[in-house]
């Protein structure tokens, strides 16, 4: 059984987007995979690339966004714990790392948008309220952040928490999708070929 590749490093995927002159941040870009592929079940085309990638198109930087496109969704269809977000390390600045959690939140909420999966007006429930809080998160002032240990544990456990919503948000996402192409929402067009 063959491997599947790591994602790049936040520092290799900004300089790429830096490259092409992308107007998106590094974890902007993923959370808004990671929305694609909650909103379709990772059975999306590849409108994506158009919209995150600059005016001077690489093929290196596109290689690059397919694997992390790959890599990230092998990882949330197979609920696995190897899923992690596209965040600086632990050597960056914790309100530069808060501000990136909110932009991959907010690039999670772009890509949900993008798809037809239901955002507002949603059910009560465990997956609503994640989803509620990952919006909540995208739009937080970050600028109040201060570096103690605090501050870094709720960092971290704010992390953890989205990561585990993603997963829950997938597969809730993806069960809605199945409800909705039951037998029972099926037509006589369907079973024509």
């Amino acid at each position: 059984m063959s491997q599947a590749p790591s994602l790049p490093s936040y520092t290799e995927l900004t300089l790429a987007l830096e490259k092409t002159q992308s107007n998106f941040q590094a974890a902007q870009v993923h959370g808004l995979l990671c929305g694609l592929i909650c909103g379709t079940s990772g059975k999306t085309d590849d409108s994506w690339e158009k919209i995150v990638l600059g005016p001077k198109k690489s093929k290196k930087t596109l290689s690059m966004l397919q694997e992390l496109y790959e890599t990230s969704y092998h990882q949330i269809n197979e609920f696995s714990f190897e899923f992690s977000l596209l965040l600086p390390t632990d050597r960056a600045n914790l309100d530069t790392r808060a501000e990136a959690l909110g932009l991959w939140c907010q690039g999670f909420v772009a890509g949900l948008q993008q798809t037809d999966a239901l955002i507002e007006n949603r059910e009560p429930g465990e997956a609503t309220d994640a989803l509620n809080d990952i919006i909540e998160i995208a739009q937080v002032n970050y600028g109040d952040v201060t570096a103690n240990e605090e501050d870094e544990t709720a960092y971290f456990e704010l992390i953890e928490y989205v990561r585990l919503a993603v997963l829950m948000l997938y597969h809730e996402l993806g069960t809605d999708k199945q409800l909705d192409e039951s037998p029972d929402n099926l037509d006589e067009n369907d079973f024509l070929h």
